[in-house]
C-alpha cells in the first residue's frame, strides 16, 4: 500500500479501521504483547496517524472499546416478554465480552483511576446504550402490567448487565446461560415484576 492510497481513507473511515485493527489485534495477542506498529500494519495506516490520534496503546484501546460498546445500541423492538427480551440484550452483551471488546475491557479496566473523568467517560459509554436497552424493555413492561414504575430507577435498569460485567471481571469469563438464567430468576425478576 503506497502512502498515497493511505491517506484516502480519513476521518470516521480511517478511525474505524484503527478501532477494528486494534480490537482483532487485542484479541489475537492480547494486551501485554499488542503494539501500535502491528495495529497500524492491520489497519493498512501509518503508524504517525495513530500517534496523531492517541499517545500510547491504552488511549487507543479506550477509544476503540467506547466504540465497539456503542454497537449494543443497535435498532431493538422488544417483544412484550420482559424477560426473553431482557435475555435477548444479556446473551448480546456476553457475546460481547467474549470478544476483542471484552479483552480490552480486561486490558486497561485496572490502569484507570475509579475516580478519573476518563474513567467515568468509559463507564457511561458501556453504559448509557445498555440502559436505554433495558429502559425501553422495562416502559413495555410497565405499560402492560407486568412491570413496576419504581423499576426504571438507572440502577434497577442497569442492574443486569452490571451483574454480568462484574461476573465477567471477577471470573475473568463471560457469564453462562445458567448465570443469565440465575441473574434474571432470582434477582432481576423478583425486583421488578408487578404486583409482588
Amino acid at each position: 500500500m503506497t502512502d498515497s492510497t493511505a491517506s484516502r481513507r480519513r476521518g470516521d473511515d480511517l478511525e474505524r479501521a484503527i478501532f477494528e485493527a486494534a480490537l482483532e489485534e487485542l484479541a489475537e495477542v492480547g494486551y501485554a504483547n499488542l503494539r501500535m506498529e502491528a495495529i497500524a500494519a492491520r489497519a493498512k495506516a501509518g503508524k504517525a496517524s495513530l500517534y496523531k490520534r492517541w499517545p500510547d496503546r491504552a488511549h487507543l484501546i479506550r477509544a476503540a472499546a467506547r466504540h465497539k460498546a456503542t454497537e449494543v445500541d443497535t435498532p431493538f423492538e422488544p417483544s412484550g416478554d420482559v424477560r426473553a427480551d431482557m435475555e435477548r440484550v444479556m446473551r448480546r452483551i456476553t457475546e460481547n465480552q467474549g470478544g476483542p471488546a471484552g479483552e480490552a475491557l480486561r486490558g486497561w479496566v485496572g490502569e484507570l483511576r475509579a475516580s478519573s473523568e476518563e474513567a467515568e467517560e468509559i463507564r457511561d459509554a458501556i453504559e448509557q446504550p445498555r440502559i436505554r436497552v433495558f429502559a425501553k424493555i422495562f416502559e413495555i413492561g410497565i405499560a402492560n402490567g407486568t412491570v413496576r414504575p419504581e423499576a426504571l430507577h438507572p440502577r434497577i435498569v442497569n442492574l443486569a448487565p452490571s451483574l454480568l460485567t462484574q461476573h465477567f471481571l471477577m471470573k475473568g469469563r463471560p457469564a453462562t446461560e445458567a448465570v443469565i438464567g440465575e441473574i434474571l430468576d432470582q434477582i432481576v425478576m423478583p425486583l421488578i415484576t408487578a404486583g409482588r
